[in-house]
């Protein structure tokens, strides 16, 4: 049996978003499984999951608005569990390269 060391309970959301290097590189797209105060589960493609580095920011909604600093706690096969970190700072960054890319990807 798992025991689930979470920190607050993970609610299921269902919803695309994008990730992006700290630097505002995008990365690609990925899958909001569930998210928590603390955290979240992403499922991403084989591709994306490869390239993905330890931190970096993951964008919640269109037009670069809503983003969070990650790091990965766990990687699985198709899936990374990440606890959000520390906010500051990533409005300075430059999130043009995601908003550009996150607009391509819902074409």
């Amino acid at each position: 049996m798992t025991v689930d060391r979470r920190a607050s309970a993970r609610k299921p959301l269902g919803r695309d978003a994008f990730v992006c290097c700290e630097d505002g590189k995008p990365i690609g797209a990925c899958h909001l499984s569930d998210v928590s105060v603390t955290g979240a589960r992403l499922a991403l493609e084989p591709r994306v999951l490869a390239n993905l580095p330890d931190q970096f920011i993951l964008v919640l909604a269109k037009q670069a608005k809503v983003h969070r600093r990650c790091r990965v706690v766990w990687r699985g096969a198709d899936a990374v569990g990440v606890r959000f970190s520390n906010r500051d700072g990533v409005r300075n960054r430059p999130l043009l390269a995601a908003n550009s890319a996150a607009s391509a990807a819902r074409s």
